[in-house]
C-alpha cells in the first residue's frame, strides 16, 4: 500500500510472503488492537503492528522496511492439553473438580471422533473482545481437530520492559501461555442455578460476543450433539504477578439450548442425502441496549436452517461476579435454506431503527450463495418452527432459478459499516471465493459503487489487483512447458521450496535476456501459469484496510505441499470510503487508541494526537491532572547530581546535562529504571500507580481514581507488558 500511503513517519503497509501449509478456510483474524493471526495447518503466526519507523541508537533507519517485517510469534496448535489446565477455574469458584481418567484424543458422539482425533489440526481461530488479556489486550481462541478450543493470552512480564523489541517501540508476545481451554476433556464450572452434566465434548464452532462495554465477555460455542453453549468470561490480572502469569480466570457455564432445527438429520444411505455443518456456525449480533439490560442476537447454522436466538444479560454486575444471562426457550426467527457445509453468517455492526422496531440486518452465505436477512430485536419467541422435512419446504436441493451456479464457496465476507444518511435494502459487502484462476472471475465480488475510474482496468482493490495480475500472467506454452518437456519435473518439485521464493524483484536485478530466451519460440501461443486459492479476508477494526490470505500453485502440473510450506502472501488493500462512512465507523464503533492509529495511518481515518507528531497537546483534562503534580515535580531532584530539572518536552534535563525521560501522565521525571511503563503507540513513558503513590502519597485518590494501570496517559494507548 505503498502508492495508498503517504506519510513518509510510517512504516508502509506492503504485501509479504509466508511459508505455511494452509488447511482451513477463515483463516486471517485483526485484533481489535490490529494484531493480525494467521492460522495454518498445526501452528498460528501472530504479527503484531508498530506505529512509527524505528530508529537505531545513532538515529538511522533499522533493517524494519514494512509494516509487520516479522513474525512475532509463531506456536504449535499440535498439543492435546491436560484436564488440569482448568483446575484452578474451580478451586477459584469454590466447586470440587471432577475426577475422572483422561485418555487425549477423542471427545463427543461422532463415529470417529468419539474414540480417537487427528494431530489437532487448526480448524478456526479468533480474538476476543479487548479487556481480557494483560493491558487490556484481546486474547486468542484456537480451535484444533480434537474437539477443543484453547484461549491463549500474554503472561505476566519482569517489569522491566525486558519483553519489548531491543531499539524498537514495538513488544514481543514472551511469554504466550495457554489460560484455559473446553472441549475433549477439558470442563469448566456450572454457575449457580444451571445443571450441566460433565461429558467429554468435542466442539465444532464457537464465536465471541460483541464488546458488552461492561466486565468480561460472553462465548458461545457448539458441540456435536447439536447443543450451543454460552459460557461467561472474566479476568483478573496482577501487575506485579511472577512472569508467565496467565491471570485469574473465573469461568462459567451459563447457558446451554438445543439448536437442532426443525430438519431432521437423514443417513448417507438416503438418496437425498447431502453433507452438513459447519466449522464457523456461530455469530453474534451487536448489543442492543433497554434499560439495564442488554440483548444480543445469536445465529446458528444446522441442517439447511439457520435459527436466530435472543440472549438478555441482566443488570451490570461487579467484576469477577457470575452475570445474569438469560436465553430465549425457542428462536425468535428463523429461515430455511439450501446450505452446503461450512455455510456462515455475517451481521452489519448497526441495530437500525424502522418504526417502532429495532432491527439488525446481515448476511448468510450458503456459502456458495449470498442471502439478504434481518431480524427483529422486539419479535416474541414464536415456539419456533414445527419440525419437518426438507422437501416440504423446498430445500433438499439448491435452488433452480440460479442460471449461473458455481461450486466455488465463498471463504471471506466483510460487511462495510453503512451510511446513515443512505439506507441500502442491502448491507454493503465484498466477499472472496476460495478459487480463483484466469477462467473464474467471480472470485472476488461486491456491492459497493462503482469506483471514480471504472474504466482504468483495475480490478478493485490493491489486493485484488495482485491476485488478478498472479492469475492472468502468461507465458508462451513452449516456455511455460519447457521443465515438463525436459522431464526435470520432479527434480523441480524438490527445490520447488527454494525456486518459489523468487519474486518479480530477484528477476528484474538479474541478466536476464528475454530475447535470448524466446528466440524461435511462438510467442503468440501463451497459456497461464498461475492458480491462486483464497483462504480468508478480514477487516481492520475501523474497516479502512482489508487483507487476504492466498496460497500460489502452478496451473501448469500438479503441486504438493510440503512440511516446508507452500508460496503464501498476505495481501492488503485500502477500502476507499466516504467522509459521512468513516463519521458513522467512529460514531457507531468504539475503537481503541491503537485501531485508531491504524485507521489514519492506512484507512484514511482522521489523525490521532501523538501518533506521528514529536509531542501530544495536553487537553483541559491532562492539564488539570499534571497541575495536581506541579508541586511535586519542583521538588525532584537529578539523582546524579542533586541539580533540580527542567521539563523538555518529553524529557527532563538538568543544568549538569543529565536526561531523564518525563512520564507523559503527571509531568514528573522518571528518576530510576524500572519506575515506568511504555506506551506501545507514541512511545512515551508513564510512572506506574505504585511507584506514584510512593513518590507522592497525599494524591492517593487522584492516583487511584484518575490515572490508568494499562493506558498512557498521553496518547491513551496501551503500555508494552
Amino acid at each position: 500500500m505503498t502508492s495508498e500511503n503517504h506519510k513518509t513517519d510510517i512504516l508502509p503497509l506492503e504485501s509479504f510472503g509466508l511459508s505455511a501449509v494452509p488447511a482451513s478456510t477463515h483463516n486471517i483474524v485483526w485484533s481489535p488492537d490490529a494484531e493480525l493471526a494467521i492460522g495454518c495447518d498445526d501452528c498460528v503466526f501472530l504479527f503484531i503492528p508498530e506505529y512509527s519507523v524505528p530508529q537505531s541508537s545513532d538515529g538511522t533507519n533499522t533493517k524494519v522496511v514494512r509494516q509487520y517485517n516479522d513474525v512475532a510469534l509463531q506456536f504449535p496448535s499440535v498439543e492435546h492439553r491436560s484436564p488440569e489446565l482448568n483446575r484452578p477455574l474451580f478451586d477459584l469458584v469454590g466447586q470440587e473438580f471432577p475426577e475422572f481418567e483422561y485418555v487425549p484424543g477423542g471427545g463427543g458422539s461422532g463415529t470417529v471422533t468419539s474414540q480417537g482425533s487427528s494431530m489437532n489440526h487448526l480448524v478456526a481461530l479468533d480474538w476476543s473482545p479487548s479487556g481480557l488479556g494483560r493491558m487490556n489486550r484481546s486474547v486468542l481462541a484456537v480451535l484444533t481437530g480434537s474437539g477443543a478450543l484453547t484461549i491463549y493470552c500474554e503472561g505476566a512480564s519482569d517489569g522491566m520492559n525486558a519483553f519489548r523489541v531491543r531499539g524498537r517501540n514495538a513488544r514481543t508476545l514472551r511469554p504466550w501461555v495457554a489460560a484455559w481451554g473446553v472441549g475433549a476433556g477439558l470442563l469448566l464450572p456450572v454457575a449457580e442455578g444451571h445443571e450441566a452434566q460433565y461429558t467429554k465434548e468435542y466442539i465444532t464452532a464457537f464465536a465471541w460476543a460483541r464488546d458488552t462495554d461492561g466486565h468480561g465477555a460472553l462465548l458461545a460455542y457448539a458441540n456435536d450433539e447439536d447443543e450451543v453453549v454460552i459460557i461467561s468470561v472474566q479476568v483478573q490480572h496482577d501487575s506485579n504477578a511472577t512472569p508467565g502469569d496467565c491471570g485469574q480466570w473465573r469461568i462459567e457455564e451459563v447457558a446451554r439450548f438445543v439448536a437442532e432445527g426443525p430438519h431432521p438429520r437423514t443417513e448417507p444411505t438416503d438418496p437425498d442425502y447431502s453433507p452438513c455443518g459447519s466449522s464457523f456456525s456461530l455469530s453474534w449480533s451487536p448489543w442492543l441496549k433497554k434499560g439495564n439490560s442488554k440483548s444480543s442476537i445469536v445465529s446458528y447454522v444446522t441442517k439447511n436452517y439457520v435459527g436466530f436466538r435472543r440472549v438478555t444479560i441482566g443488570s451490570p454486575h461487579q467484576n469477577m461476579a457470575p452475570p445474569s444471562v438469560k436465553v430465549d426457550q425457542a428462536d425468535s426467527n428463523g429461515v430455511c435454506l439450501y446450505l452446503a457445509p461450512d455455510a456462515f453468517v455475517v451481521f452489519e455492526d448497526l441495530v437500525w431503527t424502522i418504526g417502532d422496531s429495532k432491527i439488525c440486518r446481515g448476511l448468510i452465505a450458503t456459502p456458495m450463495l449470498v442471502k439478504a436477512f434481518q431480524v427483529s430485536f422486539d419479535e416474541a419467541p414464536s415456539g419456533g418452527i414445527a419440525r419437518h422435512a426438507t422437501y416440504e419446504c423446498d430445500t433438499t436441493y439448491p435452488e433452480p432459478e440460479d442460471e449461473n451456479p458455481t461450486q466455488n464457496p465463498i471463504t471471506g465476507l466483510i460487511i462495510h459499516t453503512p451510511s446513515l444518511s443512505q439506507t441500502t435494502a442491502t448491507p454493503s459487502y465484498s466477499l472472496v471465493r476460495l478459487s480463483a484462476t484466469h477462467e473464474n472471475d467471480a472470485w472476488y465480488q461486491t456491492n459497493l459503487p462503482l469506483p471514480p475510474n471504472p474504466e482504468d482496468g483495475t480490478v478493485g482493490p490493491r489486493w485484488a489487483t495482485e491476485i488478478n495480475q498472479i492469475v492472468e500472467h502468461q507465458l508462451p506454452r513452449a516456455m511455460a512447458y519447457r521443465p515438463i518437456a525436459d522431464g526435470s519435473s520432479a527434480s523441480s518439485d524438490i527445490n520447488s521450496d527454494e525456486d518459489e521464493e523468487m519474486d518479480a524483484e530477484s528477476v528484474e536485478g538479474s541478466e536476464y535476456d528475454p530475447e535470448e530466451n524466446l528466440a524461435g519460440v511462438d510467442t503468440e501461443d501463451q497459456v497461464h501459469i498461475n492458480r491462486v486459492r483464497i483462504w480468508g479476508m478480514t477487516a481492520s477494526p475501523g474497516g479502512g484496510v482489508v487483507a487476504v490470505f492466498i496460497s500460489q500453485y502452478s496451473a501448469l502440473w500438479p503441486g504438493r505441499d510440503t512440511y516446508a510450506g507452500a508460496k503464501c502472501r498476505v495481501l492488503f488493500g485500502r477500502h476507499d470510503r466516504q467522509n459521512q462512512e468513516i463519521e458513522t465507523t467512529l460514531a457507531v464503533k468504539k475503537l481503541s487508541t491503537e485501531a485508531r492509529a491504524w485507521e489514519w495511518m492506512y484507512g484514511g481515518g482522521p489523525p490521532l494526537a501523538g501518533v506521528g507528531t514529536p509531542t501530544i497537546q495536553d487537553d483541559d483534562e491532562r492539564t488539570a491532572l499534571k497541575d495536581h503534580f506541579e508541586l511535586v515535580a519542583c521538588k525532584q531532584a537529578c539523582s546524579f547530581c542533586g541539580l533540580p530539572l527542567e521539563p523538555k518536552g518529553k524529557y527532563s534535563r538538568c543544568r549538569g546535562g543529565h536526561l531523564f525521560a518525563t512520564c507523559a501522565t503527571t509531568g514528573l521525571p522518571i528518576l530510576s529504571p524500572g519506575q515506568s511503563r511504555t506506551c506501545s503507540v507514541c512511545g512515551s513513558k508513564c510512572l506506574k500507580r505504585e511507584d506514584l503513590l510512593n513518590i507522592a502519597p497525599h494524591l492517593k485518590k487522584i492516583i487511584i481514581d484518575e490515572i490508568s494501570a494499562e493506558h498512557c496517559g498521553g496518547c491513551g494507548g496501551k503500555f508494552i507488558n
